[in-house]
């Protein structure tokens, strides 16, 4: 008896932390789905009707034993009728809530996925309803507690599986999944995400945070506003199936291929979703047709797609028109108005994402340009915003021989306001004339670090001169006001390619390519790259360094190469990496990107392994990562090439030879015995212990784990971004306790 009563003591002190009694869900609607509450058990919900959320479900995954959510949706909808609620609400606008604290998490972190719940999600469509997703409440500077910024409709930050489901009518991240999510045949169509930040506040509609490992199977993603996915630096995410981007008009996918700081994308989808169901009985291919005025010009919409619009009359009620991601637009408007509608917003608004616009020859009347890093371009025109600033910029904006008359814009800029968001928020002004703008004396502002404004030609303020002419244009916190770049035409620079400031010189940015064994040090102004070895004793050697200019200067074939002739730059591909990309679906030859795009291949080795790793680059020293290839050659890829000086960074004049000298003799290097694997701990996990010698590759190979997966375990991107290195003695994380 005494022993069974010290059995049962501690029990009496456990189950408080769950419940005094039974734990009990909410009971379920008549459609079958609780209209809002904490679930607290496993339980099966299989709808029967559409359904209306009044408020959210929500697990507290910190205090629930091992439960599993399954929502049976019967290809019904639940519909979002949630509204701000009572003062101290954390939430509002959302569907499911799965988090340490539920609704009433303060500090909503990425902090790693919780084991013990699962939530299984089928045949079912969310309707936002237009509503605003918020975050959790924030602990802010001031001590308050407050809402804060984007938040998801849906977050799991344990397993989440979703098959057939349609996000439809959302504002905010749809998913942001915490833990392990697969999705499978899913349709986000009609929704929009109220920021457009960049790195670490900006958000998607479907969010990766840091944590998470996500698979995509089968998706669509139509008429969405802003980024359509995001994923976080840590967080990973692979596609397969087919995969559609339809009428997007910002970003696609941000991940580190494209911008440093983010996580990783495997992109193995098999192309564009053909016509069929998609999602909730969604349709994968949807008939669109934009609305038309009769001058021309559409009203509203989308446009995708090279396209020339020439106006034949005025432009009478342009609401919101959306240009999307990768398209290039020209209106040539023959000295016609353009105006915006008085209903709606009050005006009318073109929206440019990474695509390109062009206005020729019109009369602007109450419209805005708003630039998310496209390039906006307009020429021999006349803007007048009776009541908003026309022009907002986070991109490249060239404005010439064009009338500003009549704009009411606010002290930061009648005219013009620009930020450097998205690290450009650059305009050139050329020979244009600004007439009784109010109020305030700043026409054009600009205001971050790298944003800035050219001045070409002359730029006459007509009308009454403010106080202090200097403000004519005002540049602030990083930005710069310069003269013209020089004699001839506006640059137009490609969308990979970072255009210097006079005299500016920035520093460089760190990139640890540990699957390829190096680091690349790239310096954007001018456009440098340096090139170092990650030796076997874990010590970075560096090899080589080369300049944009070397590489535009070059014809097909090496630009230089290392002293030791174990790194080397080329444009274009040797034959055996040719071949081996010739089969990847992320890689498109040159003849295909067009506008004359080159590939740029870094080469380091040999390893100890007899291995040369390869990486591909599109078009720019700083341009996207197409791929990296492993060769295993006879010996360094600059064998039967003269060197380079290890240190010089040579002028295209003092390229290699066209006939090259004998290669040097090659500089021993150490080699370290290849990484022993060591063994799983009790619980499942596998803790390597660094030796001397040891680097980062070598273990991902030792454990047949991709580096960055080893990288991202060990949150250790920073460390290495800042040129440190592991050591002997540290642990590092390579599988998590199962």
């Amino acid at each position: 008896m005494r022993r069974l009563l010290l059995i049962l003591i501690p029990l009496l002190f456990v189950a408080p932390a769950y419940s005094q009694t039974d734990p009990t869900n909410p009971a379920a609607a008549a459609c079958g789905l609780p209209a809002q509450g904490i679930i607290v058990a496993s339980v099966t919900y299989t709808l029967t009707a559409n359904c209306t959320q009044t408020r959210w479900l929500e697990i507290k995954t910190a205090e629930t034993p091992n439960i599993t959510l399954t929502i049976n949706g019967g290809g019904f909808t639940i519909t979002n009728m949630t509204d701000c609620c009572e003062h101290n609400s954390s939430y509002n606008n959302n569907f499911l809530l799965v988090d340490d604290q539920g609704e009433l998490t303060v500090q909503n972190v990425d902090n790693g996925r919780s084991p013990n719940v699962k939530v299984i999600i089928k045949n079912v469509t969310f309707d936002g309803n237009n509503k605003e997703f918020r975050r959790p409440r924030r602990l802010q500077p001031d001590g308050v507690i407050r809402n804060s910024a984007t938040g998801a409709g849906i977050l799991v930050d344990g397993d989440l599986e979703m098959e057939n489901v349609t996000f439809t009518r959302g504002n905010g991240m749809w998913v942001r999944a915490k833990g392990t999510a697969s999705l499978k045949n899913v349709l986000f169509e009609d929704s929009w995400v109220n920021n457009f930040a960049f790195s670490s506040s900006l958000k998607g509609m479907l969010y990766v945070a840091k944590s998470a490992s996500v698979t995509l199977d089968k998706a669509v993603f139509r008429d969405i506003g802003r980024s359509v996915i995001m994923i976080d630096k840590g967080g990973s995410l692979s596609t397969s199936g087919c995969l559609s981007f339809i009428r997007v008009w910002a970003y696609k996918v941000h991940h580190s291929g494209v911008w440093s700081g983010h996580g990783a994308w495997t992109d193995k989808s098999t192309g564009p979703c053909p016509s069929g169901t998609v999602g909730n009985n969604g349709q994968a291919v949807v008939a669109y047709t934009l609305p038309m005025l009769d001058c021309g010009l559409p009203s509203s919409g989308t446009i995708e797609g090279p396209v020339v619009y020439t106006l034949t009359k005025p432009c009478v009620c342009v609401s919101i028109v959306n240009i999307a991601a990768g398209a290039h637009v020209t209106i040539n408007g023959n000295g016609h108005r353009i105006e915006g509608c008085t209903t709606g917003k009050g005006y009318g608004e073109f929206r440019i994402g990474n695509a390109h616009l062009t206005i020729n020859n019109a009369n602007l009347y109450n419209i805005r340009m708003l630039n998310y890093g496209g390039i906006f371009t307009l020429k021999d025109s006349q803007v007048t915003h009776p009541s908003k600033r026309p022009i907002v910029n986070y991109g490249w904006a060239y404005l010439s021989n064009s009338l500003f008359e009549g704009n009411v814009g606010g002290r930061n800029g009648k005219v013009y306001y620009a930020h450097g968001y998205f690290g450009l928020g650059r305009a050139l002004f050329r020979d244009n004339v600004f007439r009784n703008n109010l109020p305030g004396d700043i026409e054009a502002y600009t205001t971050g670090r790298s944003t800035a404004i050219y001045l070409c030609g002359d730029n006459i303020l007509d009308g009454p001169i403010p106080t202090d002419v200097a403000q004519f244009f005002m540049a602030v916190e990083g930005g710069g006001i310069f003269g013209c770049p020089g004699p001839g035409p506006s640059p137009t620079p490609a969308p990979v390619k970072i255009e210097c400031l006079p005299g500016q010189v920035e520093q460089p940015a760190k990139r640890h390519l540990g699957a390829i064994g190096v680091i690349l040090y790239v310096e954007k102004c001018p456009l440098t790259i340096e090139i170092w070895e990650i030796q076997p004793n874990s010590q970075g050697l560096f090899a080589l360094k080369v300049s944009q200019s070397q590489v535009e200067a070059a014809s097909e074939g090496l630009v230089a190469c290392s002293a030791n002739g174990r790194a080397a730059v080329r444009v274009g591909l040797t034959e055996p990496v040719r071949q081996i990309m010739a089969h990847s679906k992320a890689y498109k030859p040159p003849s295909q990107r067009g506008g004359g795009a080159r590939d740029i291949l870094v080469s380091v080795g040999p390893t100890f392994e007899h291995k040369v790793h390869h990486l591909v680059i599109d078009h720019a020293l700083d341009g996207t990562v197409m791929g990296a290839v492993d060769t295993r050659p006879d010996g360094p890829p600059c064998d039967g090439a003269a060197a380079a000086s290890l240190h010089s960074d040579p002028s295209p004049a003092n390229s290699l030879p066209s006939a090259p000298a004998p290669p040097p003799q090659p500089t021993p290097v150490p080699i370290a015995a290849p990484v022993t694997a060591q063994p799983a701990r009790d619980d499942g996990s596998i803790v390597h212990v660094v030796q001397a010698g040891d680097t980062i590759w070598a273990i991902g190979v030792a454990y047949d784990v991709h580096p960055y997966r080893i990288i991202s375990l060990n949150q250790l991107d920073e460390i290495l971004m800042a040129g440190g290195f592991i050591v002997p003695g540290q642990e590092l994380l390579i599988r998590r306790a199962s």
